[in-house]
Formats: structure tokens, C-alpha cells, sequence
């Protein structure tokens, strides 16, 4: 029957190295940054640690070997090898200035010390490096390896702290929950470091919440694998909004694009790329400014500010109602020749630079111009701008018909 601490063990070391496998697969197939990939190994060290620490496995493989306490050294080994990793997390994102060769050799030098210890004073002894066996031995084996993890976990910690500030507010919540296992763990390992060092001094001072660390252990291991699928999952839902957004936003300038084409008197064959669409468009709306006057503008704002106040009016409503009477009157003009623009002149030509200029004004690499250009698109969806468009272009054509000016 298990008991509780191998449980809560047992179940972060699962926890653990599904998340490294995910991470695995995700880092490989996405071509993530280093510092993932050390994060990746530490975490998958870290899960097996537990799973050798817990005390079912401890009884499993003292029995398997004949050895007392073997899988509490590699328990101990497997946690610290999980510190060398994140050290080369923290050193990928430049919060550690130690070289990795220099953590390599503390790394050996620690462990070739603990395993020194273990082979002459621990492999036949109950309780090695437990608070039960006060030897000076076991404690000075606790000692070196509590003292190890708490000073990388602190680094952590704070290495923690500098990734959440690059990120969005929803990955910076998992990010915080990672921080708070680490801190667990750092609390729990502290408290036994603080025991470890006591009993080096006192020998005989009786030990005082021990179990106290065994539990924050797991807990702190489950909330970083926790805090870090959070973050996951947050950033893989902002990417797909993201990608939303951005297949909306080419979705309208699509549509904006077809519609703008009929005024341009020179077009490219398709297909187009993006870029080129946006030149066109660009183009058009030159042309569209040139088909509209002021008088076309006034009453346009006078009636999108008296609908303003009824229902909400999308951005680029204005200009999309521009193009839909800018292409009424290119039709009528090319259907019967003779008419007049909305601006009045009369002869003007289809072939005119009045209607056909060839300027360019290039806005294709202005992001905020691009939006824009998307919510004018959007607009020309509106079965509202379509109605204005051909209500305020009939009213001002009876006025011209009527000889009376235009308000």
C-alpha cells in the first residue's frame, strides 16, 4: 500500500516528465531557444529525482541491491544534475555570469563528495543523510546536497522573474505559478538545511519538522509543472488569436482589393502577393480622393454623425462610403460618357488623369496603415455604407440635374 508521501511523490514525477515530453516535442518541432531545451532536461531530472526519492522505491531498491540509502543518492545525484540545467537556463538568458564549465566541475566536485561520503559511512547505515541519523557524516552529506539545490533554486527564482517581464499578461500568471513551486521547494529545502546545519553543530538537538520538507518537495515540483502548462497553453491560445487576426485582417484587404480594382486603369495579373495588393489599393484610393469633393465629405460626416448616436459606426465607415460612391459614379461615368463626376467638371475623359492617375503612395509597410485599410474593408460589408453610398450620390445628382447647389 502506498502512503501518502510516495503518492504525492510518485504523482509529480508523472506530472514532470509529461511536461518534459511535451516540451520535447513542442522544442523540436518549433526550433525554440536554447534555454528551453536545458529547461526541458532539468524538469525531466528533477521528475525522476522524485521518483527515486520516494519511499516505496527507497524500500524497493534496498532490497534489489542489499544496499541501505543507494536510491537516496541517486535521488540526490538525478536533483542535482536537474541544477546544472537550469543553470544553463539561467546562463542562455544571461542571469549568470559563471561559466558552464566552472558549473560542471561544482557539480562533480559536490556530487564525487556526497558519493564519498555515502561509500564510507552510508552504505550499511540506516537513515543515511535523514535527520534520524544524526552522525556528522550524514549530516555533512545533507548539508552539501540542500545546500547545493537551495543556492540554484534561488537563482531560479529570480531568473524566473526577469522571463516574466517579456510577456504577456496571461503567460506572466504561469510564470508566476512556476516561480511559486520553486519558492515551495525552496522554503521545504531550507527548513532541512537549516536541521542538517543544526544538527552538525548539536548532534544530539532533537530535529523538528522534517516531514515538513518531504511534502514541499512534490508540491513545489507539481505547481512549477503546472505554472509552466498554464503558460504553455496561454501562449499557444494568444498565438492562435493572433493568427485570427491576421487572417481576418488579409480576409479584408482582400475584399477591399476586389473591390477598388474597377477604378484602376492599369492592373497586374494576378495572383499578388500582399505587398502588391496593398500598392494597388493604395493607388485607387487616390483616385477615390480625386472623385470625392468636400461637399461629398460634409454631408457624408453629417450623416454618419447623426447615426453615431443611434448605433455603433466601424472604424473606416467614411471610406468605405467614399469608395462606394467613387465606383457608382466611375460605372455611370463609363456607362454614359457624357455625365459628369461628382466633383462637377464637365469633358472629363475615362483615359483623363482626372479618372486615371498614375501616382503611387506607398504605405505598405506601416502596420497602422494596414489595419486601417482592413477596417475600411470590413466597412464594405456593411449593407449601411452601401445604402448611404447610393442615397447621399442619387440625392446629389438630382440637385446637379436641378441646378440647385449642393448643401
Amino acid at each position: 500500500m502506498l502512503d501518502a508521501v510516495s503518492l504525492l511523490w510518485l504523482g509529480a514525477a508523472a506530472a514532470g516528465v509529461g511536461e518534459a515530453v511535451r516540451k520535447a516535442v513542442v522544442n523540436r518541432g518549433s526550433g525554440y531557444a536554447l534555454s528551453r531545451h536545458f529547461l526541458t532536461a532539468g524538469i525531466a531530472c528533477m521528475a525522476l529525482s522524485l521518483a527515486a526519492g520516494a519511499p516505496v522505491t527507497l524500500d524497493w531498491i534496498d532490497r534489489l541491491t542489499g544496499l541501505h540509502n543507494a536510491a537516496v543518492v541517486a535521488q540526490n545525484v538525478l536533483a542535482m544534475l536537474a541544477m546544472v540545467f537550469t543553470a544553463g537556463f539561467l546562463h542562455t538568458l544571461g542571469q549568470l555570469r559563471l561559466p558552464m564549465p566552472a558549473v560542471v566541475t561544482i557539480f562533480v566536485v559536490c556530487a564525487a563528495a556526497m558519493v564519498t561520503l555515502y561509500t564510507l559511512a552510508g552504505a550499511h547505515t540506516s537513515f543515511f543523510a535523514s535527520p534520524r541519523n544524526p552522525t556528522w557524516s550524514s549530516q555533512l552529506y545533507s548539508a552539501l546536497y540542500l545546500g547545493y539545490l537551495v543556492g540554484w533554486l534561488a537563482l531560479l527564482l529570480l531568473g524566473l522573474t526577469v522571463v516574466a517581464r517579456g510577456e504577456v499578461a496571461g503567460v506572466r500568471g504561469g510564470v508566476a505559478l512556476a516561480q511559486l513551486g520553486v519558492a515551495v521547494s525552496l522554503v521545504g529545502l531550507s527548513w532541512r538545511l537549516g536541521v542538517a546545519l543544526r544538527l552538525l553543530v548539536d548532534p544530539h538537538h532533537p530535529p523538528r519538522g522534517a516531514h515538513f520538507g518531504v511534502f514541499t518537495d512534490g508540491v513545489g515540483l507539481v505547481l512549477f509543472v503546472a505554472g509552466s502548462l498554464f503558460a504553455a497553453a496561454t501562449r499557444r491560445l494568444f498565438d492562435w488569436l493572433d493568427r485570427r487576426r491576421t487572417q481576418r485582417r488579409d480576409a479584408a484587404i482582400e475584399r477591399l482589393w476586389k473591390r477598388l480594382r474597377v477604378l484602376l486603369a492599369h492592373r497586374r495579373p494576378p495572383p499578388l502577393s500582399l505587398t502588391q495588393k496593398l500598392v494597388e489599393i493604395e493607388d485607387a484610393l487616390l483616385i477615390v480622393e480625386q472623385l470625392i469633393d468636400e461637399r461629398i465629405h460634409r454631408a457624408i460626416r453629417d450623416e454618419l454623425h447623426t447615426l453615431a448616436l443611434y448605433v455603433y459606426v466601424p472604424p473606416g465607415t467614411t471610406t468605405a462610403v467614399d469608395i462606394e460612391i467613387a465606383i457608382a459614379a466611375v460605372v455611370a461615368h463609363l456607362s454614359h460618357p457624357s455625365a459628369e463626376h461628382l466633383s462637377g467638371e464637365d469633358g472629363d475623359d475615362a483615359e483623363s488623369p482626372a479618372w486615371w492617375p498614375e501616382t503611387e503612395r506607398l504605405h505598405v509597410d506601416d502596420a497602422a496603415r494596414t489595419r486601417w485599410l482592413a477596417e475600411v474593408g470590413d466597412a464594405l460589408t456593411h449593407r449601411r455604407v452601401q445604402r448611404m453610398a447610393a442615397r447621399i450620390s442619387s440625392t446629389h445628382r438630382k440637385l446637379r440635374e436641378a441646378g440647385l447647389p449642393s448643401r
